[in-house]
């Protein structure tokens, strides 16, 4: 799990340069996604490199938990939200933390702090992304790569982790012994299971 870092984060992010950090190699971030409350809990853990700025990481949660980017995002990192800019000039207010600007190497010390992806705003889906562990060796990493998980990745459209679950409590409660759960108007669903294979052919697009 992360370790809990104290630290200014607003002033040491607001002072950046685009070209990202200068000195030593780029390192490699193995993280940790759960959806929070679930229960059991709904997880990925995924290699990135620490050049991957804040809007591709968005895409690769995506991929990961099998979602379609039809609702709005944003992330909080240590204490500051990062949103999409949506590339507009000449708008009279801008994303102050525009997610396309930031990298992940950047925000390092607020990622130990506290890292969190809001998925179609405060009534969505909320994932809690750990920071387990930091590779410095220098080693490169072709393509984002999803190592291990537990749990299908809930439909998006079903609106929130509470309605899920008592949508799949609902059907289990119907089941026949050794019947496999199966969600009205998700056909093929099943949330015991994921693809790993399939979303690491995914990242390697990303």
């Amino acid at each position: 799990m992360g370790k809990v870092v104290k630290g200014d984060f607003t002033r040491k992010q607001t002072q950046r340069d685009d070209k990202g950090p200068e000195s030593g190699p780029i390192p490699i971030y193995q993280l940790r996604l759960a959806v929070t409350f679930s229960d059991p809990l709904i997880w990925r853990v995924v290699r990135v490199s620490g050049d991957t700025r804040l809007d591709r990481f968005h895409r690769i949660i995506q991929a990961c938990m099998g979602w379609k980017d039809n609702e709005s995002h944003q992330f909080l990192v240590g204490k500051i939200f990062y949103q999409q800019g949506f590339g507009i000039d000449g708008m009279e207010k801008k994303v102050e933390f525009d997610e396309a600007r930031y990298r992940l190497d950047e925000l390092e010390e607020g990622m130990g702090f506290l890292f969190t992806y809001l998925y179609d705003g405060g009534g969505g889906w909320e994932l809690q992304i750990a920071l387990e562990e930091v590779d410095r060796s220098g080693a490169k990493l072709e393509h984002p790569l999803l190592i291990d998980g537990e749990g299908g990745a809930p439909p998006e459209d079903i609106g929130d982790i509470h309605r899920y679950q008592a949508l799949v409590d609902e059907c289990e409660r119907e089941m026949e012994p050794g019947e496999r759960v199966s969600l009205p108007g998700y056909p093929g669903f099943d949330p015991d299971v994921f693809d790993l294979d399939g979303v690491n052919e995914i990242l390697k697009n990303i």
